[in-house]
């Protein structure tokens, strides 16, 4: 789970901005939204970010889900460049910056990276002993050997294989996804954690493989159509099924040298994705492409769920309520507060209703995002500093604009002489 994630010089972010999950003394629905990996760290189950369009929100999700791809895709050949250098338009050329402070069940971990688009400039990651000492567990700067720290334990083998293996384009603890080296247990925990647990939606977006995993794993598929009743109430089941193209066009493609690899496989294995719907006059199918928009995105959004009711998963949605009901954006949002364990929901959303339901909103759980006038650059504040009465209705004080973070429209009429 995230503790505080701090970014500089990513996309519209310049200088340096934080975002903190800490929750702050006040003991508002602690039950519900708190949980404490350790006796007095008290971190927020949800995070909401309000803003105008273009104002950073995306950027600050996608920021955190670049932090974990570094931590886990590595590159294959020396001279590639990193692949995630998006620095601020005016700082074209200077390293991008992470820090984070996370934990992984009752054990912490704080890392900092910098990058450029060719190589890892500098990485450091500290980890919390059996003492809950943080130490270190490695640190690199470029083009220098990877120090590793004294209590890691680590093996001359171990090091000389991590120094050997770990290209100046991706990080130390990504060069385990493509070596199998035996390092210390903690270090290999880290790994696996991020693997499993640092979850972003772009991972749950193919319906075809959600489906998929759905039909081997039954408590899976019994979520999604528990869930789907909630947006379309006769929906009994989902199948895949295979597409029988013809078979002179299969054949005929399968021979064509110009196809790729790729490509003729999906030709070979098409199938498509069906829905049963159940009525009191008999039964009909329709394909998923011709669900409603809602009912699409709330299938996606099942699958999330069930990764969510699982311990220490960090999810990022950005516009949640896309395509929902709002009714079905705060029943869905509730189903996870009440059925999942350790694990984080950070999203972002243009629905100020949210804001006023009391019964799962802190104030320090809402951040807000603006640019500056100055340099376009965005900024990133916490709706708990900003000194409202706690009497005062969080949603009517952002709708008239004392929480900023909105868009300045200006006048209806339209500057232009032609009729």
């Amino acid at each position: 789970m995230i503790q505080e994630f701090s970014l500089q010089n990513y996309r519209s972010f310049a200088g340096k901005q934080t975002l903190s999950l800490l929750a702050t003394p006040d003991r508002t629905l602690a039950d519900e939204l708190i949980v404490e990996p350790k006796p007095g760290v008290r971190l927020l189950r949800m995070g909401m970010i309000y803003g105008a369009n273009a104002s950073g929100k995306s950027n600050l999700l996608l920021a955190i889900q670049t932090l974990w791809s570094l931590l886990f895709v590595p590159r294959e050949k020396e001279h590639e460049k990193t692949g995630v250098y998006t620095p601020f338009a005016l700082s074209v050329g200077e390293p991008t910056c992470f820090d984070i402070l996370f934990w992984v069940g009752a054990r912490r971990y704080q890392y900092r990276v910098e990058y450029n688009d060719d190589a890892i400039l500098y990485e450091r990651m500290m980890y919390a002993t059996d003492k809950d000492v943080l130490s270190l567990m490695y640190e690199r700067r470029q083009g220098a050997p990877i120090l590793f720290g004294t209590t890691l334990g680590i093996k001359a083998k171990q090091r000389d294989e991590l120094n050997r293996d770990t290209l100046g384009n991706h990080t130390v603890l990504s060069t385990l996804n493509k070596r199998n080296i035996d390092v210390p247990p903690v270090m290999r925990e880290l790994y696996e954690w991020v693997k499993a647990n640092a979850i972003h939606p772009a991972e749950r977006n193919n319906v075809l493989q959600i489906a998929a995993q759905a039909e081997r794993i039954p408590a899976l598929k019994q979520l999604i159509l528990e869930m789907l009743n909630k947006a379309d109430f006769n929906i009994s089941d989902f199948s895949l099924i295979e597409i029988l193209l013809p078979p002179d066009f299969v054949e005929e493609a399968n021979n064509d040298y110009l196809l790729r690899e790729a490509a003729q496989h999906y030709l070979r294995t098409k199938k498509q994705l069906l829905l049963t719907h159940r009525t009191e006059e008999g039964d009909f199918t329709v394909a998923f492409g011709l669900e409603s928009a809602g009912t699409k995105a709330y299938f996606r959004l099942a699958r999330l769920l069930y990764d969510l009711r699982g311990d220490g998963n960090v999810l990022l949605e950005d516009e949640l309520e896309d395509s929902l009901h709002y009714d079905l954006v705060v029943h869905y949002l509730q189903t996870y507060l009440q059925n999942a364990g350790r694990s984080q929901l950070l999203f972002a959303t243009h629905n100020q209703h949210l804001l006023d339901e009391d019964w799962m909103i802190r104030r320090d759980m809402v951040w807000l995002t603006e640019k500056d006038r100055r340099r376009s650059a965005s900024t990133l504040y916490r709706a708990s500093d900003m000194g409202l009465h706690k009497n005062v209705s969080l949603m009517n004080a952002y709708r008239i604009g004392k929480l900023g973070a909105k868009p300045l429209l200006g006048s209806t009429l339209l500057d232009t002489d032609e009729r």
